[in-house]
C-alpha cells in the first residue's frame, strides 16, 4: 500500500506514545518462562511484536498479548516459527532453542535473512547446541538441550540482542558472557537487565563486558510496558518543525537509549519541557549538529529528516551498524533523501546531510517500517504532494502512527 501526504499544513498538538516494541517483545519471552500466568499492561500490538507472539505459542505458551500461560521450559515447535522481519524474535528465539529438548526451525521474510546473526550461532554451537544453518542465515535449526559449557564469549559491535539473547539463556542455566569488543547499542543491554531483574531474576555484570545471570524459577507476574522512545522520535520530529506537540505516556527515567533524541533536538535548538510522563516539545532557532548514534542507531532516520530542514551540514557518526537493520539505512535514506533534493554524504561510519529546502517527491520504503516513517513525516512538511511506496510496513512497529498524525492535522491518504 501506498500512502499520500498532503504537505504545508499546520500541524501540532498532542498525542499519546505508542507502547514500547523492546519492553514487549522482553516482558512476551519472560512469560513464556514463567511459572504461571503473567499479565502485560500496555502491550504494543504489531507485526513484529506479533511475530514474538506466534514464536512463544510455538514453543509452548498459550494466551494473548495481554494473558500469558508460561511454560518455565519451552517445548518442541510442531512447526516452524515464522520470524517475519522481526530481528528481535529472531535472536532471541535462538538461544530459548537452545533449551528445548528437541529441534526448532526457525525462518522469516527475505529482508530478516539477510541481517546478521553468525556470531550468535558460533556462540550457541560453541556451548554445545547444535545447530544447522543455509550458509551463514535462515532457516536455522536448532536442536537444544544439554549445555557443555558454562561460559561464553561473543562479539556485540553488529548488534546487541546477541548478548541480550544469551541473558535468556543464562537466566535458566547461569552460564557467563563476556563480550570481547565494544558494544553497540548497549541501552537495550540495560532494558534486557531491567525487566529480567523486574521478574525476579539477579543479574551479575561487569560493566559492558561481563554478564551471567543467576539461574532461577521464575513466577508469571504483572508487566506495564511504557511509551517507546524509538516511535517518539518522529513525533517529535513533527513537534520541531510544526507547531509543537506534546508526547504523553513516556518513561521518565527508561534507559531506553533514544532518549537521546531529547538531548541531541535541545543542542540543535529545540525548546523543549519535561512533566513526569509528558515531553513537551516546540521548534526554535535550528542549526545544525554533529552527534553519534552508535548506542541509538535507531535515530538515524528521524534525525535524517530533521537534517534536511536545518540550513548547514549536520554530521552524523557511529552509523556502521545501522547498515544492517531492515534495509542498509544508510543507503535507503540517501536515496530518498536526493529524490528530496537534500545532498547527503556517506563515509564509512559517517553521514553527511546538506539541509536547505527539500522538495516533494515520490519515495521508497523499501519495506523497512522506520524509512517509511521517516518520509512520511518529512513530507508533512514539503509543500506539495508527496508519495512514499510500500508504506503500510510501519505497522511492524507502530501501527497507531497515520491515526495519530492525522490527529494532529497531517493530511494523508492510502492510495
Amino acid at each position: 500500500m501506498d500512502i499520500m501526504i498532503h504537505g504545508g499544513n499546520r500541524v501540532g498538538g498532542v498525542v499519546k506514545a505508542p507502547p514500547s516494541k523492546s519492553y514487549t517483545h522482553r516482558y512476551l519471552f519472560l512469560s513464556l518462562l514463567s511459572k504461571g500466568e503473567s499479565i502485560i499492561k500496555n502491550p504494543l500490538k504489531a507485526g513484529d511484536t506479533d511475530a514474538t507472539l506466534e514464536a512463544i505459542t510455538r514453543f509452548g505458551a498459550s494466551g494473548d498479548f495481554e494473558r500469558i500461560v508460561g511454560v518455565e521450559t519451552p517445548i518442541e515447535p510442531m512447526k516452524p516459527i515464522d520470524c517475519r522481519r522481526s530481528g528481535t524474535t529472531l535472536r532471541i528465539a535462538l538461544s530459548i532453542a537452545g533449551l528445548v529438548n528437541g529441534e526448532s526451525i526457525l525462518d522469516g521474510d527475505p529482508q530478516l535473512r539477510k541481517r546478521p546473526i553468525k556470531p550468535l550461532i558460533d556462540a550457541l554451537k560453541e556451548l554445545g547446541i547444535e545447530v544447522y544453518t543455509m550458509g551463514e542465515g535462515l532457516p536455522v535449526k536448532v536442536a537444544g538441550g544439554r549445555l557443555n559449557r558454562d561460559s561464553i564469549e561473543i562479539s556485540a559491535s553488529k548488534s546487541s540482542q546477541f548478548v541480550s539473547s544469551l541473558l535468556y539463556l543464562s537466566m535458566k542455566t547461569g552460564i557467563s558472557i563476556e563480550v570481547v569488543d565494544e558494544p553497540v547499542s548497549k541501552g537495550y543491554i540495560d532494558i534486557t537487565i531491567s525487566c529480567l531483574e523486574e521478574a525476579g531474576v539477579k543479574i551479575y555484570r561487569d560493566g559492558y563486558r561481563f554478564f551471567k545471570a543467576e539461574s532461577t524459577d521464575i513466577r508469571g507476574r504483572k508487566y506495564s510496558v511504557p511509551g517507546d522512545y524509538s516511535s517518539a522520535a518522529y513525533l517529535m520530529v513533527i513537534g520541531v518543525l510544526g507547531d509543537g506537540v506534546v508526547i504523553e505516556g513516556l518513561k521518565k527515567d527508561d534507559p531506553h537509549p533514544d532518549r537521546m533524541m531529547i538531548e541531541i533536538l535541545r543542542d540543535a535548538g529545540a525548546q523543549i519541557n519535561i512533566r513526569d510522563s509528558r515531553i513537551e516539545i516546540e521548534g526554535g532557532k535550528l542549526e545544525s549538529i554533529e552527534v553519534d548514534i552508535r548506542d541509538s542507531p535507531d535515530l538515524l532516520p528521524p534525525l535524517a529528516i530533521l537534517s534536511a530542514f536545518i540550513d548547514g551540514k549536520t554530521i552524523i557518526r557511529g552509523i556502521e551498524h545501522t547498515r544492517y537493520k531492515e534495509t542498509d539505512r544508510p543507503s535507503t535514506l540517501s536515496y530518498n533523501l536526493r529524490v528530496m533534493g537534500v545532498k547527503t554524504e556517506v563515509d564509512g561510519d559517517k553521514m553527511v546531510i546538506y539541509g536547505g529546502e527539500p522538495e516533494p517527491g515520490i519515495f521508497n520504503s523499501f519495506g523497512d517500517h522506520r524509512i517509511a516513517m521517516a518520509f512520511i513525516v518529512a513530507s508533512i512538511f514539503l509543500d506539495g504532494r508527496s508519495i512514499v511506496k510500500n508504506a503500510d510496513v510501519y505497522r511492524d512497529s507502530y501501527p497507531t502512527f497515520i491515526r495519530d498524525i492525522k490527529s494532529i492535522g497531517a493530511k494523508v491518504m492510502n492510495i
